[in-house]
């Protein structure tokens, strides 16, 4: 009898939303040689996992990899995991889309490859307590978790030596421990040395199951990997040692052991891997727990430093981060929208509409640790990509393909005051008087883009960790959990965090004539604190028009306390690409009033250096024309942001010449390969002088508009309604 039972489990995933060339250099690096490899060792069972994202990217681009994967399910030496298909974190769900996912990706699988699933991926090993009631209706019978997880409520390293099982309201679910202890040796460790570990893996010795299960991108896409595994061989070299210790490893898969006992009953509370853990917790929460980590290590505690020193709640990445708890509450709102509408909806078109909105809810850019993530602004583009093309179908529905318009007040960020949602056709605005007065997206149903895809500069644990590039050609392998390497120089002088959200129309007042620069560093003089006031909202109705008067009043920081208001009225009107703003500014003091009025707004089209996304200013390219440059315009009347690679340019026309600022929203997070800077979007901050009497007015007008480009004769490119662009 063998010494050791063994599991190989791999997940394979890339997001949506994610650019085509980084799926293709994932299958050249990592999944094709892995495949390759493994066919060369047909005696040894392995079980897999590719997200539905990847599988739909595989079958239109390499089904000749899709048909050999299925050669191997039905050779029986491979095992396929379900798993929700758009690779979504099941807890964060309703339970409909939960059960939805997965019965998503279980019909796929027995469609493609006449397989019914009977375990599943949970991604990111996000586990809640409740999850077995819906896993078990869609015919789940186990999946594996991190033994990090059981060693949290007491169980110790030892005795993590097969699986376990849970229940929860009855449903009874069965729980693989996968051994931290293997995703650290594997395939970091010595191919000899990880066989060595594999023989006699638990503390104590004795028989038992040992899973490996993890991502399957460090097997050719982390840095150093692929030459590792692949041309060094290290895998070729771990499989045929497993091959040669047949009698003391049986490699086995989750299917054929599930026939075993179970080690007993046991119940989790919240949790997911141990690094996922730290991620979750603030900066200072992440200091405060590496720090009772280290501690405990230096007291000869190490072992209840792994066992019971716990990190955060994966949730609490919509606490810290407002964009992606935006993101978050848009996609449940998206859905329930979409499941009331079931019923009166051409099925074809309802299920475009749901599988966009489902296809929104995969996970990568909702949170981030040693990946992006939430950070990758092509990621929540995508997200917002297929929420916009989901409710634009929606929409059609309900309005039919001529003009509209709507109003409505809900609580979609469920944080018990009401934003406002101005829609036509064309467009949809959502306006959060609560906070400022902002407009927290800016939808264009045409190109399926949010425009106010922006990122808050915020600090991160690691920021003080960032070194500079060593320059290595080729630094050690290693696991890109264990320092933080900078992609470029400079990187430290980023650091600059802001004060309040990104957003549009937001109101800012300042003391001085503010400069990009001085704007850029959080240095401008800002003394007023509208852009955190609670705005009085009232709706506006008009013939085929809609709209949203917004007021706030607030003391300055200015000799005599004196007090300004500013009215701003959103309009938008039927049949219209774009929506009418009308500012006020009135002196409310006794004493006249001297002071710069700004109106803030962050754009964001993906790219800051490109030679295809550029600024203009009254129809001529600026001096420092990249959305990335930092400038300061006098005289505007009309400024545009224009995007050659989609075809369109956002524009801003002013009802009198005014002062412009530009400078880019930039952050340092992470990736596999090391911290490196994001371009988050263009600020704009438009600046007119206030100079007011008592009981005096200012007011300003705007038109913001998405204008499509053409192309004239001699390749220059103008926009449909007016001048060069």
């Amino acid at each position: 009898m063998a010494h050791a039972r063994f599991i190989l489990c791999l997940h394979n995933h890339q997001p949506a939303g994610n650019f085509d060339h980084v799926f293709e250099s994932a299958y050249q690096a990592a999944y094709l040689p892995f495949l390759n490899v493994m066919d060369r060792f047909p005696e040894l069972p392995w079980v897999l996992h590719n997200s539905g994202c990847l599988w739909e990217w595989l079958e239109a681009h390499h089904p000749e990899y899709v048909d050999r994967i299925g050669r191997q399910v039905a050779a029986g030496r491979l095992e396929l995991l379900g798993g929700g298909f758009f690779e979504p974190v099941l807890p964060a769900l309703s339970p409909e889309d939960r059960r939805g996912q997965v019965a998503r990706m279980r019909r796929y699988l027995r469609v493609r490859f006449g397989v019914t699933p009977r375990g599943i991926w949970l991604t990111e090993r996000v586990w809640e307590p409740d999850l077995p009631i819906d896993l078990v209706a869609e015919g789940v019978e186990y999946l594996p978790l991190d033994d990090t997880q059981l060693h949290q409520v007491g169980v110790p390293p030892e005795e993590v030596r097969a699986s376990f099982h849970t229940e929860s309201a009855g449903c009874v679910l069965r729980l693989f421990p996968a051994l931290m202890a293997l995703r650290y040796r594997i395939p970091y460790a010595d191919p000899a040395a990880a066989l060595a570990f594999l023989r006699d893996p638990f503390p104590g010795g004795g028989d038992g199951l040992a899973v490996y299960a993890d991502d399957g991108e460090k097997f050719g896409v982390w840095p150093g990997t692929h030459r590792l595994l692949y041309e060094e061989r290290w895998l070729e070299r771990f499989l045929e040692g497993l091959r040669q210790a047949a009698d003391r490893i049986r490699v086995t898969t989750f299917a054929a052991e599930s026939a075993e006992p179970s080690a007993g009953l046991i119940y989790l509370p919240t949790g997911s891997y141990a690094e996922m853990g730290q991620w979750a917790l603030p900066p200072a929460g992440q200091d405060a727990w590496e720090r009772t980590r280290l501690r405990l290590r230096e007291i000869g505690m190490e072992r209840e430093a792994e066992l019971f020193v716990r990190g955060g709640f994966w949730r609490n990445f919509f606490a810290r981060y407002s964009e992606s708890h935006w993101m978050h509450a848009r996609a449940l709102d998206a859905s329930r929208h979409c499941a009331v509408r079931q019923a009166r909806m051409n099925r074809e078109d309802w299920e475009r509409a749901r599988d966009h909105l489902w296809r929104a809810q995969c996970n990568c850019a909702y949170w981030h640790g040693v990946f992006g993530g939430l950070y990758l602004p092509h990621l929540r583009d995508g997200v917002y990509r297929e929420i916009v093309r989901g409710e634009a179908l929606l929409a059609r529905a309900d309005h039919g393909t001529g003009p509209w318009v709507e109003a409505r007040a809900v609580d979609l960020d469920l944080d018990g005051q009401l934003e406002w949602v101005l829609e036509n056709e064309s467009i949809a605005l959502f306006l959060d008087p609560s906070r400022g007065g902002r407009l927290v997206e800016w939808d264009d149903r045409a190109a399926g883009m949010n425009l106010v895809n922006g990122m808050t500069r915020r600090p991160e644990h690691y920021h003080r960790e960032l070194d500079e590039p060593s320059g290595d050609a080729a630094p050690e392998v290693e696991t890109i959990h264990v320092r933080i390497r900078s992609r470029e120089d400079g990187l430290r002088r980023l650091l600059t965090y802001d004060r309040y959200p990104r957003a549009c129309l937001l109101d800012r007042i300042f003391g001085q004539l503010p400069d990009a620069a001085r704007l850029r560093a959080e240095q401008a003089g800002e003394i007023a604190a509208f852009p955190a006031l609670r705005y009085a909202a009232e709706s506006l109705t008009g013939d085929a028009e809609r709209g949203l008067h917004l007021r706030a009043r607030a003391p300055l920081t200015l000799p005599g306390a004196p007090v300004l208001e500013i009215e701003k009225t959103i309009r938008l009107r039927a049949g219209e690409r774009g929506f009418a703003l009308a500012m006020r500014y009135r002196n409310l003091s006794p004493a006249p009033l001297r002071a710069w009025a700004g109106l803030e707004n962050l754009i964001d089209l993906l790219a800051g250096h490109a030679h295809d996304r550029y600024v203009t200013i009254d129809g001529r390219r600026a001096a420092e024309p990249f959305l990335d440059g930092v400038q300061d315009h006098a005289d505007v009347r009309r400024l545009a942001l224009v995007d050659e690679w989609r075809g369109w340019r956002v524009e801003f026309e002013c009802s009198r010449p005014t002062r412009v600022c530009r400078y880019p929203v930039e952050t340092v997070s992470l990736s596999e390969a090391g911290a490196e800077r994001n371009f988050q979007g263009t600020v704009l901050v438009f600046v007119a002088p206030l100079d007011l009497p008592p009981a005096g007015t200012c007011d300003i007008e705007w038109n913001a508009r998405l204008v499509p480009l053409v192309t004239v004769p001699g390749g220059e490119t103008t926009n449909t309604t007016r001048g060069q662009g």
